[in-house]
């Protein structure tokens, strides 16, 4: 994915990493369902709660990437 970071003055420049390389979006294979929530994790463990949290965050993070 190559979408430009958009600077106020109008130049356009690839969302770089810090050694130059271009950050992409995530893959998210997770099994979880992407939502708007993270969940909390307690004591006992539920497998849903937490393929759904690693999947929320993927998609955040994935739409701040397609945002720039």
């Amino acid at each position: 994915m190559t979408k430009p970071t958009r600077f106020p003055n109008g130049i356009q420049a690839p969302l770089l990493d810090k050694d130059g390389a271009e950050i992409t979006v995530i893959t998210d294979s997770s099994g979880g369902t992407a939502s708007d929530t993270l969940a909390a994790v307690t004591g006992t463990y539920n497998e849903t709660v937490i393929e759904n949290n690693f999947a929320t965050l993927a998609a955040k993070i994935n739409a701040l990437l397609d945002r720039s």
